[in-house]
């Protein structure tokens, strides 16, 4: 395994913790980070203002199924759970690609479907 493994793995168990803030201080001051589905958002604190809003729940469990590093990129596969207070239940299987300079994340792009993450915010 190489360093950026290493801080990639670091980031997801940062987020399993729910240490939000923890995890955004891994992204890179001016990060790119996309949702593929939705809009990007540039720069470390655009990110943590919507990353704050993705982890207000009760717990969070990000599942890595695969992971693989080539150089400064890493590839996941994951499922990425979120649990709220109402009984609400968000489980969304993605791809996730990130790019690692210098020990931080400078980019942060998650492939998904967004008609089942909407049917799920829904609670369908």
């Amino acid at each position: 395994m190489g360093v950026a493994q290493e801080i990639v793995e670091k980031f997801l168990a940062h987020w399993n913790a729910k240490e939000i803030n923890e995890a955004c201080d891994m992204l890179s001051e001016d990060v790119d980070y996309h949702n593929i589905p939705m809009d990007p958002i540039k720069g470390r604190e655009a990110s943590r203002a919507f990353l704050a809003a993705m982890g207000d729940c009760e717990s969070i469990d990000w599942k890595l199924h695969a992971i693989a590093e080539n150089g400064d990129t890493v590839l996941t596969e994951r499922t990425d759970c979120f649990y709220y207070a109402d009984g609400r239940k968000l489980e969304i299987p993605l791809m996730g690609v990130f790019k690692v300079v210098n020990g931080e994340i400078t980019e942060w792009r998650d492939y998904f479907d967004l008609g089942e993450f909407q049917r799920q915010m829904a609670g369908d």
